[in-house]
């Protein structure tokens, strides 16, 4: 404006210019100044997120490291401890203060430290090698040993200041103890601790190679308790093992440190005794069977002896194979048991021994498999009522249904030898069971039938054979008179007191007896009016040649006269003609059975 003075307006328009200016200004600062704040927001908001985002992470790997089951250390270059967790110290008994700044291999029992770390930890200083696995084991603060596995890494060089190595092991104690119980387990027999039967027969052929190759002796104890599987079946399984446990420690207790004993499986042991001639091994047998003489069947009121039966073979006498010892022994045990129980027997090269025994051996085989695997049959024969000419009851007829071919199999062909071995009570408990089972199946027009039973002799001294005969009359809610029991007549007069007393109490349930093969005894007469019978069964030999006889004749009548004159009823056996059914019907004998009246079927007619 040069030198022009302004006027008043002037002033106040520049003036006014100069303000909106400033205002302008001041307005484009306050919006970057607000810019700037929201960005500085912003990104306090996102380092924030961040940092928390880290505290979590760090947090995580703390409580991770803090809570995880394994080991975890870092050492450096020298092999000295930086940081140990919280799982580490409890283990080590250490806490990771005491434990920092020193070597990891201290951690270990002496025996160890020389390996722990080692060529490892240089090969992995070097970088050779970025993981390497170990195993090693220490004594914890509780005074057990572990067993821990480690995998050792290499840090990063920029991950942690001054650290070199990662180590996490893990406790792996339980499982070495679970792989060294499956290999014990592998040699020895777990209810008894005494070797097993692979293991047993591993040592066997070991010494008798030495005793052949060394000209050495020694001997074999085969021991098989007697009536076991019965106890078994009828005491429980608990006190089968039991027994097992107290016959097996009572051996150990007996033999020297430097005899092989072992359980061969169920009620079986042997025992193989280096450098022992015959006297000292019949001395053993007899030591045996006395100590166990001393045990009671548990749970049992009548106090129940353990007995077994043993067989002892020498080698190389006996045999110069473990093979050919054992099978000697398993025979000269069974020759021991037919001899009676609590017994020994030397094996003898004799060769009809031997075939007998086998021959026992074999039988009593398969009359186990054919009870496990019910082989076993009943087949029924009937039993006619003379004056009225009709069915009045049949005879329960066991047979056994041979493995491989199907064929039937007679009762003496095994019952003899059932009663030897000690299996006749299971017969007699499975014959009544499948009996009764049958009963319950028959339609009911035939409800008036009874069935005739044959005891053994067995039966008089089985304590589980009433209970077992209660519960099947209770559960099968049959009459009771339907069942007629027999029992041989010399059976019964070899323990006659307990004979009587077991026909009572089955009578009391309901039940009939019978007196089986009448007239063999000499004192048939005499004991038949103490025989609280039902029936008397006349022995066939009477009966087969009785209408060619006169002597049968006038016994068989005799026979029936005197029976019916003490109110018993009578049945004769081996009826195969019209002749002989025409002169019982003549001598007034109640009932016949035979071919002539019907022969024995699987079925009931």
């Amino acid at each position: 404006y040069g030198d022009m003075p302004l006027s008043l307006a002037d002033v106040i328009r520049i003036a006014s210019d100069e303000i909106d200016w400033l205002d302008d200004t001041a307005t484009q600062l306050s919006h970057q100044l607000e810019a700037l704040q929201e960005q500085v927001e912003q990104r306090t908001q996102a380092l924030s997120e961040k940092m928390s985002e880290l505290t979590r992470d760090r947090d995580f790997i703390r409580g991770l490291l803090e809570t995880a089951q394994v080991i975890i250390v870092t050492t450096n270059a020298e092999g000295a401890i930086l940081t140990m967790n919280r799982f580490g110290e409890k283990l080590c008994g250490r806490s990771m203060t005491e434990a920092q700044g020193t070597p990891f291999a201290s951690l270990f029992a002496d025996e160890e430290r020389d390996r722990v770390h080692g060529k490892g930890l240089e090969i992995i200083v070097k970088d050779e090698q970025k993981h390497w696995r170990q195993e090693t084991v220490f004594e914890g603060p509780d005074g057990l040993r572990r067993h821990i596995e480690w995998i050792h890494s290499r840090f990063a060089s920029d991950t942690l200041v001054g650290a070199l190595l990662l180590s996490v092991g893990l406790d792996v104690t339980e499982r070495k103890r679970a792989e060294q119980r499956i290999a014990w387990l592998a040699d020895h027999d777990p209810l008894t601790g005494l070797f097993n039967r692979r293991r047993f027969q591993e040592e066997f052929e070991h010494i008798v190679n030495n005793a052949v190759r060394y000209k050495r002796f020694g001997a074999l104890l085969f021991i098989d308790l007697d009536n076991f599987k019965y106890i078994n079946d009828t005491r429980g399984h608990p006190a089968g093992d039991s027994i097992i446990k107290e016959v097996s420690k009572e051996l150990s207790q007996i033999l020297r440190r430097s005899d092989c004993i072992a359980r061969l499986g169920g009620d079986e042991f042997a025992v193989v005794m280096p450098e022992l001639g015959r006297d000292d091994a019949i001395g053993v047998a007899r030591k045996v069977n006395d100590r166990l003489l001393s045990l009671t069947v548990p749970g049992t009121d009548r106090k129940e002896k353990i007995t077994s039966s043993i067989g002892i073979v020498l080698f190389p006498e006996h045999g110069s194979s473990a093979e050919e010892l054992l099978a000697n022994a398993d025979m000269a045990m069974y020759q021991a048991k037919e001899n009676g129980r609590s017994r020994w027997h030397l094996f003898a090269a004799s060769e009809q021994a031997r075939e007998r025994i086998q021959t026992q051996v074999m039988w009593k085989q398969r009359i186990e498999d054919s009870l496990a695997d019910n082989r076993f049959i009943l087949h029924f024969q009937p039993i006619s009522d003379i004056q009225l000419g009709t069915i009045s009851h049949y005879e329960v007829l066991l047979r056994m249904r041979d493995a491989v071919s199907g064929a039937t199999i007679y009762p003496s062909a095994f019952i003899g030898i059932a009663e030897r071995v000690g299996l006749i009570r299971s017969i007699d408990h499975m014959v009544l069971t499948k009996t009764i089972q049958m009963v319950t199946e028959l339609p009911r027009d035939r409800s008036e039938l009874n069935f005739s039973l044959n005891l053994s002799a067995h039966s008089f001294t089985d304590p589980e054979l009433l209970p077992l005969l209660e519960g099947l009359l209770t559960s099968s809610q049959i009459d009771p008179h339907r069942l007629i029991f027999e029992i041989t007549e010399s059976a019964a007069l070899a323990d006659f007191e307990a004979a009587i007393s077991l026909i009572k109490t089955m009578q009391s349930m309901g039940c009939k007896f019978a007196i089986d093969d009448f007239g063999v005894g000499f004192s048939s007469f005499y004991y038949l009016k103490q025989l609280p019978v039902e029936y008397v069964k006349i022995d066939g030999s009477f009966i087969k040649n009785l209408s060619e006889n006169r002597d049968d004749q006038v016994l068989v009548k005799a026979m029936g006269e005197i029976a019916r004159g003490f109110g018993k009823k009578t049945v004769a056996e081996y009826v195969e003609t019209a002749a002989t059914l025409s002169l019982l019907r003549d001598y007034n004998i109640d009932y016949a059975q035979g071919f002539f009246v019907g022969r024995p079927s699987a079925q009931v007619a």
